[in-house]
């Protein structure tokens, strides 16, 4: 008889483990996730502009964001031509790490995560995390968008984006221009 409450009782505090599920919890030794409800809102607005009239298929994001090396060598490249209300922003996105991104995505096409380059055909973005001024006005994004052949990595382009909040949502500014690579 205390074998059986012994079974239900732990039957009881097992039903209250949460569950683990391989798109909102983090493997072990994995970067932490990414959970800035505004930073999904501006890498949305920008997946949406780029991906806006393109062919069917789903948009493959890469499902960490960009390293810092990277973002490091590039805003080196780059930060002499940001203007003076970015440079708080950019600063954040120094600061930031590697994260894992969730399915936190408002776009209108199906987006799939994906882990390696290798055997894609298609382009693949790969966004930094968002760097915010104080007032999270401004915004900051390094996007990657590589083209893939069967053992890698093809070629591509590196971009910042530099975004403004307005009365409509976020918005690229058009005014200043644009830093990137094409490799």
């Amino acid at each position: 008889m205390k074998s059986f409450a012994a079974l239900a009782l732990l039957y009881c505090l097992c039903s209250f483990v949460p569950e683990s599920d391989a798109q909102t919890q983090p493997k072990k030794n994995q970067p932490p996730l990414y959970t800035d409800t505004d930073g999904f809102q501006v890498l949305s607005s920008i997946i949406e502009a780029r991906t806006e009239g393109s062919e069917a298929g789903p948009v493959l994001l890469f499902h960490h964001t960009v390293s810092g090396k990277i973002v490091g060598k590039m805003t080196a490249e780059c930060s002499s031509g940001f203007p003076g209300e970015f440079q708080t922003a950019l600063g954040d996105l120094e600061k930031k790490t590697e994260f894992v991104l969730q399915r936190q995505f408002s776009i209108h096409k199906e987006y799939k995560f994906v882990e390696t380059m290798v055997g894609v055909r298609t382009g693949i973005y790969s966004l930094s995390a968002v760097g915010f001024d104080e007032k999270k006005t401004h915004a900051i994004v390094l996007l990657q968008y590589l083209i893939g052949r069967l053992d890698g990595v093809l070629g591509g382009e590196r971009t910042f984006y530099l975004l403004r909040k307005t009365a409509t949502g976020w918005q690229q500014a058009a005014d200043v221009p644009t830093c990137g690579q094409i490799y």
